[in-house]
């Protein structure tokens, strides 16, 4: 594996083009249920505004992308963040996916974020084995929870709980 020189920073505006390429190129039915696929940056940023993600970049190329949700609404669920994690496919196998995980744990514990969660297809064991790597661990399965061109595929359910 080759690590390369990584810099991170929130993301603006101008990186809407880079990050609209990134998630058109990265999301199949392989690894989400549904895909997806924008078809402008303005359309793109309605759904990822300035600042929501965090991004390693290679000089001015944007290698990958750490994003959250909360689960819920619920005030009793707010310690939990749940992470999409999104590398372009020219700089995959090269530590980035490791390096901006870290990052973006670094992130989420500034937040006040205590538990990643995180749903990962079975359809994608490169996924699932990183994910074990850095530490997560299986909490649950919902088998057969999607049905994707006439296969049913269940979805895989893992956290982490973060240090203090």
């Amino acid at each position: 594996m080759t690590t390369i020189n990584l810099t991170y920073r929130f993301s603006n505006r101008y990186d809407f083009p880079q990050l609209t390429e990134l998630e058109n190129l990265v999301w199949n039915t392989e690894n989400t249920p549904a895909e997806i696929r924008y078809t402008s940056t303005e359309e793109y940023a309605q759904h990822c505004p300035e600042g929501s993600q965090l991004l390693a970049l290679s000089g001015d190329r944007v290698c990958g992308a750490f994003s959250y949700r909360i689960p819920t609404h619920l005030e009793s669920n707010q310690h939990v963040a749940e992470l999409a994690l999104a590398i372009h496919p020219d700089f995959q196998g090269q530590g980035v996916a490791l390096a901006l995980m870290k990052e973006g744990e670094e992130w989420m514990k500034r937040l006040g974020k205590s538990k990643l969660s995180l749903r990962v297809m079975a359809t994608n064991p490169r996924a699932i084995r990183f994910y074990e790597k850095c530490e997560f661990i299986r909490q649950g399965v919902l088998v057969n929870e999607f049905c994707i061109n006439g296969q049913y595929v269940d979805d895989i359910m893992m956290y982490k709980m973060l240090d203090d």
